[in-house]
């Protein structure tokens, strides 16, 4: 028996040695959907009515669909996101939230994909209760920003850990008990997600164009689930970070204090 173990530990280990994994940092970047093909479509479709930006930070990914004008759509439509890998020249994305079928949640996509300094490709399929096999192809074109990033401190991956709206400390209570809210900076977007591993619950999302210059922090609104009239909106912020946390307050919004860690 211990013969049999000591083999299985060889054979694991020279397995190991052959499995490439490359830098997930060479997928970095925001990029918005440009062209599709879903299922058996043989024309490629167009987001015409919509907006899909799919962000990169580190290893860790979210994408939106949000700006629908199609008819009878929400603004925001859903968003997902996770942590990815490279290995053996396949995308590896691992699902910790999809609005529309929790049922993803957990799952693993391996999807072939190609990526420059311009475009962002992937192709494969996915295997969910409401879709099963189902063809994804997908080309993404890299979004370049307006104007230089003033800052830099805050590009990376953070997760709440203080949350204090209307001077009450609420974070970790109530519907936020056992909630995770996830910040991705990727200049020049940024995203946040609030959802529950325990259940696999979805509450919202939000994605924002940003500047920070070091202490003043501006975001607009391009996509928000919770409330479409904050779509739009710009809002202005003080931070205070030491590079492995941050503390976002408000001078225009009472009681308002919001502190991340960074996961990476």
């Amino acid at each position: 028996m211990k013969k049999l173990l000591f083999l299985a530990t060889i054979a694991a280990l020279m397995l190991s040695a052959f499995i490439e994994k490359e830098p997930v940092s060479k997928l970095n970047g925001a990029y918005i959907r440009s062209e599709f093909k879903f299922g058996d479509m043989t024309e490629w479709g167009k987001d015409k009515d919509r907006k899909v930006v799919k962000i990169f930070r580190d290893g860790y990914y979210m994408v939106f669909y949000y700006d629908d004008h199609r008819p009878n759509r929400r603004l925001f439509d859903g968003a997902g996101g996770g942590t990815y890998q490279i290995i053996d020249g396949k995308y590896h994305e691992g699902h910790d939230f999809y609005s529309w079928d929790s049922t993803h949640v957990g799952q693993v996509t391996v999807m072939d994909y190609k990526v420059d300094a311009n475009v962002y490709e992937q192709y494969g399929k996915i295997n969910t209760a409401k879709y099963k096999d189902y063809q994804v192809t997908e080309k993404l074109s890299r979004i370049i920003p307006n104007e230089p990033l003033k800052n830099s401190q805050l590009e990376g991956v953070w997760e709440m850990t203080e949350g204090t709206w209307g001077g009450k400390s609420k974070f970790g209570e109530g519907k936020y008990k056992d909630a995770t809210v996830r910040m991705i900076f990727q200049y020049p977007k940024m995203a946040v997600v609030y959802y529950t591993p325990k259940n696999k619950g979805f509450d919202g999302a939000g994605l924002f164009t940003y500047q920070f210059d070091g202490k003043n922090f501006t975001e607009y609104n391009e996509g928000y689930s919770w409330d479409s009239t904050h779509v739009g909106t710009t809002g202005k912020f003080l931070i205070k970070t030491d590079g492995k946390t941050f503390t976002k307050t408000s001078k225009s919004i009472p009681g308002f204090k919001e502190v991340f860690k960074r996961i990476k």
